[in-house]
């Protein structure tokens, strides 16, 4: 199955067995619409009893944990869903996951290289991308990023002036 991480478990909160967790999505509101989750921990599908979040984390109470004592075996887990379980995105945006290790294309059609690492900036998304020799970082702009084929895992950009200096 392909599991989708959505948040790491980093410690317990109060003594009912809920976990705090650090979301790894910029939806809070998506932990209310799921479900069930699986935890890392014990591969488990777990019903979520309760959820709430505050200050940027994450609260959940998941059935089967009843205690701090339990709750503490799952710190620094990752909890996770099914891709079918994703909702769909508007056109042009893109789950992080679905763009790490895709090809990078110039325009003129030269490998650029692969994309490394996503840095999540206030202004936009930043794309390390790294082939044999080099590395170099991409923004996520329309006037850079000319394609996106998710599919194809292929990205086409425009290497406009300064931008592999």
């Amino acid at each position: 199955m392909d599991y989708i991480k959505v948040g790491k478990i980093v410690n317990t909160h109060g003594i009912k067995g809920y976990v705090k967790c650090i979301p790894m999505t910029d939806d809070l509101e998506r932990f209310r619409d799921l479900k069930y989750v699986y935890t890392e921990k014990d591969d488990t599908k777990r019903t979520i009893d309760d959820v709430w979040d505050q200050k940027g984390m994450v609260y959940l109470k998941l059935k089967g944990i009843d205690d701090m004592g339990t709750a503490e075996k799952f710190k620094d887990t990752y909890i996770s869903i099914l891709k079918d379980q994703l909702r769909q995105l508007p056109e042009d945006s893109y789950y992080l996951f679905d763009l790490e290790g895709m090809d990078v294309y110039s325009s003129e059609g030269d490998h650029m290289g692969k994309i490394s690492q996503i840095y999540q900036t206030a202004a936009n998304d930043v794309y390390e991308v790294k082939d044999k020799k080099r590395t170099f970082l991409i923004p996520a702009i329309k006037d850079v990023v000319k394609s996106v084929n998710i599919q194809e895992k292929k990205m086409v950009i425009d290497v406009i002036e300064g931008l592999l200096e």
